[in-house]
């Protein structure tokens, strides 16, 4: 089956070169099924040259005023996609600069004619020496930060060419972005939705160091890791908001039980100490303030979808350990070392957060 011709090609375009026309009829004369080009607000100046290609029902060119980003690009030329092009069963995404070859947009078609499950992305192999310093360093540490967040390896996290299955245009068109932080939101919402994420290794190409590239280094990489890092800066002020709940209760219950009589017995398991004031009072303050985080984790955090019914015995789970962990150790380390049993506690769940958050993110809110 030619899977060139039930794929659609979407081509986002702001002030593109004399590079364009020549690639897509390359693309056209190649079999591709539907080439989508999106001027997205290049200006008068540049109306002769897509003029200079020919459409018909091959090609077609979407063309809007200012200039809105590559997200709403892409988003306008998938939306064209999904209402008027019912026979491309495959969509391709592809820059305008030159940097994906028409070979490995085929390439991408038939990989989605083999395996049409998830997201193929066209992956560049960063260790040649032609890769501009840039990319190379900033590629890598995007995926190893992503990896941490997410848990989900993406070695080209920065990819323009990619391919999924026409079932997946709504969820595409539904991600939230206008400009670059646009294709990172895909990534994490994939991330999220258990989508599945696999590479595909293509020819980097690198044309006068990527100077046609619209790609503005600080203010663009600003926008794609406030997008990466937003997920776990939510996490932290629920998280804080959660604490401060905790830690207040824990006070007010610890030192009202702290001189009730029989409250500073100790009691031993294995090597751990409980005092019974401070497990009292760390259970009593984690049980409402637990209430608390879930309802902001679940809304505000991860967006999870699920079932209640799914995510809170997972959440109870995760609690229960935490929980259990906390009293441990803030007992022990009063017992060993004398430390105060109020001024212990911060610096024990500090430690215990990064493993809240790892269990919750991979574990706990899946849907």
């Amino acid at each position: 089956m030619n899977n060139a011709n039930r794929t659609a090609v979407i081509i986002p375009a702001y002030k593109p070169d004399d590079r364009l026309p020549p690639y897509v009829a390359a693309l056209r004369e190649a079999g591709v099924g539907k080439i989508v080009i999106v001027d997205d607000g290049s200006g008068a100046s540049f109306q002769p040259l897509f003029q200079s290609i020919p459409q018909d029902d091959v090609v077609h060119i979407i063309s809007y005023e200012p200039n809105a980003g590559k997200g709403v690009a892409l988003k306008r030329g998938m939306t064209y996609v999904q209402e008027s092009c019912p026979d491309q069963a495959f969509v391709v995404t592809a820059d305008s600069d030159g940097q994906h070859t028409v070979k490995d947009v085929l390439r991408m078609a038939e990989a989605m004619g083999e395996n049409g499950d998830g997201l193929l992305l066209g992956s560049r192999d960063f260790d040649q020496p032609d890769v501009p310093f840039k990319s190379r360093n900033g590629n890598k540490i995007t995926a190893t930060v992503f990896k941490l967040l997410y848990g989900v390896w993406v070695r080209d996290t920065q990819t323009g060419l990619r391919a999924f299955g026409r079932e997946l245009l709504p969820v595409m068109i539904a991600v939230k972005g206008d400009r670059y932080e646009y294709e990172m939101n895909v990534l994490i919402e994939c991330a999220h939705k258990k989508i599945a994420m696999r590479p595909l290794t293509i020819q980097t190409v690198y044309e006068n160091n990527n100077e046609g590239s619209h790609f503005r280094a600080v203010r663009d990489s600003i926008r794609i890791y406030s997008v990466i890092l937003a997920g776990f800066f939510r996490f932290i002020g629920a998280s804080l908001a959660s604490f401060l709940v905790d830690y207040v209760l824990y006070l007010i219950i610890n030192n009202l039980l702290k001189g009730a009589p029989g409250m500073a017995q100790q009691a031993g398991f294995l090597f751990l100490h409980f005092v019974p004031h401070i497990a009292i009072a760390t259970v009593g303050a984690r049980v409402l303030s637990g209430v608390f985080n879930f309802a902001m984790n679940r809304k505000f955090v991860f967006d999870d979808k699920s079932s209640v019914k799914k995510s809170f015995p997972r959440y109870l789970a995760v609690f229960f350990l935490i929980m259990i962990l906390s009293a441990a150790l803030t007992s022990s380390l009063h017992t060993w070392f004398g430390w105060s049993d109020n001024l212990v506690k911060i610096p024990v769940d500090i430690l215990l957060f990064f493993l809240s958050y790892s269990l919750q993110q991979r574990w706990v809110f899946k849907g």
